[in-house]
């Protein structure tokens, strides 16, 4: 049990932090045009080398440091088949500043793929955990899911409140298949309470907004848009600035952006369901289909709407 939580701490960390803006690419060819390569490189920021990996790495530890072990086989094949499709955009529109690398070691551009080491302090059982998801691998090896026979722009997060929501309502992105869709059982759950003290978020808020907050604490923070789902779009800081409430979930670190926020006694309580951006393939609620007998091919397609999960070879 402590290094599920531990395990779920670290990867529901890493796809909050993943950008949006990686996402959207424009005027990609189709899959044809340029296949999935044997090797994928990664560039390193600090030493300036770059990694290389047999396909079969990169899909074995990007999907480890993506998704829990603990969930059902079809949950984790497809979170690798979106690994797959991931590379697969990003080798059709290469950053040139890379060197000749597919992605980086930058986290804040790009997803997060352990190295061994990093895979070893999270899961101290790995070898068995290779053992088990290898085969799955080698079942999707070749497998992304397409609109428009191009790669979809991948999305994904751990848990939502109970709906998706759309990437144009949390980013302004309007993306056919990336839509709001229900995800029932997730409304069984607890909120996040997440407190913070009048000094720290007034250092927080003024340091990043560049602003100067009234003495009134009580009119900071005010959502003045929400989605047909209740999550904050946009917030009103002291009556001053208007802001993306993406940017002030991202700035306080809270679980996910549909937050509710109270203000008492010099602190902010911010209560929170979900955990994550909420935009795509929500990976509680996968693991639910996944129990009801759906395929990976079926879990994603409820997620991304007229998309395709096809051959990549």
């Amino acid at each position: 049990m402590k290094q599920t939580v531990k395990t779920l701490l670290i990867l529901a960390l890493g796809i909050m932090l993943i950008p949006c803006l990686v996402f959207f690419k424009d005027s990609l060819p189709s899959l044809s045009d340029k296949p999935l390569p044997d090797k994928i490189k990664i560039f390193q920021t600090e030493s300036k080398d770059i990694r290389t990996l047999s396909r079969m790495d990169y899909l074995l530890y990007s999907t480890l440091a993506s998704i829990s072990m603990d969930l059902n086989d079809e949950t984790i094949k497809a979170q690798m088949i979106l690994q797959n499709t991931y590379i697969a955009r990003e080798i059709q529109s290469p950053d040139r500043s890379l060197g000749g690398a597919d992605i980086s070691d930058d986290e804040t551009v790009y997803q997060k793929v352990f190295t061994e080491n990093e895979a070893k302090n999270v899961y101290e059982n790995l070898d068995d955990i290779i053992k088990r998801i290898k085969p799955l691998a080698e079942q999707v090896y070749d497998t992304i899911l397409t609109y428009d026979s191009s790669p979809v722009a991948v999305a994904y997060f751990e848990r939502s409140f109970g709906s998706t929501e759309s990437a144009k309502d949390i980013w302004g992105e309007d993306i056919s298949y990336l839509t709001s869709v229900k995800c029932d059982t997730d409304s069984e759950q607890q909120p996040s309470e997440t407190e913070i003290s009048k000094d720290d978020l007034k250092k927080s808020i003024e340091s990043y907004f560049d602003i100067t907050l009234s003495d009134d604490y009580t009119d900071w923070i005010t959502v003045t848009k929400e989605s047909k789902n209740g999550t904050p779009l946009e917030v009103s800081i002291d009556g001053q600035k208007d802001v993306l409430a993406s940017e002030l979930y991202m700035l306080l670190s809270l679980p996910s952006q549909h937050f509710t926020v109270t203000a008492k006694d010099d602190t902010f309580t911010f209560s929170t369901l979900g955990s994550g951006h909420l935009v795509g393939f929500c990976q509680s609620y996968a693991e639910k289909l996944a129990s009801d007998g759906k395929s990976c091919g079926e879990i994603l397609k409820y997620f991304y709407k007229g998309c395709e999960v096809k051959s990549a070879e």
